[in-house]
Order: structure tokens, then sequence, then C-alpha cells
């Protein structure tokens, strides 16, 4: 995944307000940068294929990325 992406994915999982879905919390982030619906669309398409994949919840697959990422930088 490609660095804007998980940055936006950060935001997400750092700005996401209590019992908000990860999908809203991903559609304001991108809003927030200015980038367009087809960002928001593939990587909530991401997170859901790798959610299906590992057979996760949207909240652990976005956990899971992340950490992964974080990880590989070290």
């Amino acid at each position: 995944m490609d660095p804007e992406s998980l940055a936006v994915l950060r935001e997400a999982r750092d700005t996401r307000h209590r019992k908000e879905s990860v999908e809203r919390a991903v559609g304001r982030a991108v809003r927030r940068r200015e980038l367009d619906f087809g960002v928001y669309v593939r990587l909530v398409s991401e997170l859901r294929v790798f959610a299906e994949k590992k057979k996760l919840s949207l909240d652990d697959a976005l956990a899971g990325i992340l950490e992964a990422q974080e990880d590989k930088q070290q």
C-alpha cells in the first residue's frame, strides 16, 4: 500500500469517533485531505478484501494493515 493511503488509514484510525464505522472515518479522512471518491472506494475495498481473506472485522483489518506496515518500517 502506498504511503499516502497508509497516512489516510492512520488518520482515520486516530480520529475515529466512538461507535463510528471504519468506512465513515476513512471517508472523513479522505475528504479532509481533499482526495477524490475513487481513493475512498479503493481504500475501503482493500480493507474489505483483507478482512475477508483473514476473516476479520473491518476494525481488526484496519489495525492489522497498519501494524504490518509499522513492523516493515522498523
